[in-house]
């Protein structure tokens, strides 16, 4: 029953108390939902590919850091431990120092996240990476691992278990995702693939309110969100698949990436889910001037308003990256080492921080808009 259900909240100063928990539930309770919160979408590549989708969340997770995760577990009836059924996982973030989209950060304080407290006493990644894989949550076969448009999910995750970058090409992201997630399912691919379109839904929340499953805890925070995905997981297999799926055809697939790409952003020109904004953006030095497409339903999030802006580009004088400097508000926060207003990242990969336009080595960087489950 629902009051029987608790959200745990994760820091620095029980963490191993959460995995020894965890440890003890994982065996008759392997289905595990996955939702993540993270500072938004900074950038994007600057010419379109056959992989240009995976190249966004590449660029985007290896530039930022993850806030939140959480991890509800279930069993294959979809039955949820008594007590405590979810982990929230609060990772340590500092609004000083560490990149972010401004509206990102302002739509998570409003879901009731403490950035002073992430700061203070957030989980170190490393540690958590540590204790992840020892608990037998990953490299397992027997765990199923569950999400709702997951690309970015389980990106940020194979990011802190590796400590390393996503690979650069999309067939090794897999092979690594097979990996680390031998079983997943993404419940977006599923409704797709099925065309499944409940009366026109297709975010998390609207869906969940069809299927009439009551969220406990905040929306727009990682713990709620991974326990709506169990119950809307369960709840479509009852009434749209028998309780059983064809791994053949649904185990594996991350919907938006590899075979399902033209399904998100199709030739990168018009299917309906790709928007041009109504003032495209000025991007010098990036294979010419764009107007950047937003996709209306890129992930399980909805957007924002676009900002845009010009951007003037000047050499660092030791690095010789590109500085940008930007005529709008400051969309990004975080140390700005540069003088001239900018900040240089590694790889001589530069950006702004008063503005977000502009590009360097095939990336581009704007003000981008908060994703968040609704």
């Amino acid at each position: 029953m629902d009051e029987e259900l608790q959200i745990v909240d994760v820091w620095s100063d029980n963490l191993e108390d959460a995995f020894e928990r965890i440890r003890d539930v994982l065996e008759q309770y392997p289905y595990v939902s996955i939702d993540t919160e993270f500072p938004g979408i900074v950038a994007k590549p600057t010419s379109y590919q056959d992989d240009y989708n995976y190249q966004t969340v590449k660029c985007n997770v290896d530039l930022l850091k993850l806030i939140q995760l959480g991890l509800t577990f279930a069993d294959a009836d979809g039955k949820t431990p008594n007590g405590v059924s979810t982990w929230q996982f609060n990772f340590k973030f500092d609004l000083q120092r560490d990149m972010y989209a401004y509206d990102s950060i302002e739509l998570l304080k409003q879901s009731g996240i403490d950035f002073d407290k992430h700061q203070r006493k957030g989980i170190d990644v490393a540690h958590f990476g540590e204790l992840i894989i020892a608990s037998g949550l990953v490299m397992n076969e027997d765990v199923v691992w569950v999400s709702f448009h997951g690309s970015y999910d389980f990106a940020y995750v194979l990011k802190l278990l590796t400590c390393s970058s996503l690979p650069t090409n999309q067939s090794d992201f897999f092979e690594l995702l097979h990996d680390f997630f031998p079983s997943l399912y993404d419940i977006k691919f599923l409704l797709d693939e099925r065309s499944i379109k409940l009366s026109g839904r297709s975010s998390l929340q609207r869906i969940s309110e069809h299927l009439d499953i009551k969220r406990i805890g905040p929306q727009h925070q990682a713990g709620s969100d991974s326990l709506v995905t169990c119950r809307t997981f369960f709840k479509l297999m009852q009434r749209y698949f028998e309780n059983k799926l064809d791994d053949e055809k649904y185990q594996g697939v991350i919907y938006g990436l590899g075979k399902t790409t033209a399904q998100l952003h199709g030739d990168g020109k018009s299917d309906g889910l790709y928007n041009t904004p109504t003032y495209p953006m000025t991007v010098p030095y990036a294979n010419g001037s764009a107007g950047v497409k937003w996709g209306s339903d890129l992930q399980h999030h909805v957007q924002t308003t676009l900002n845009p802006g010009i951007v003037n580009a000047n050499l660092h004088p030791t690095s010789g990256a590109v500085i940008l400097n930007s005529s709008v508000a400051s969309p990004l926060g975080g140390d700005v080492p540069s003088p001239m207003g900018g900040g240089v990242l590694p790889g001589s990969t530069a950006i702004v921080n008063s503005g977000a336009l502009g590009s360097m080595n095939g990336i581009n960087f704007y003000d981008a808009p908060h994703f968040s489950n609704q």
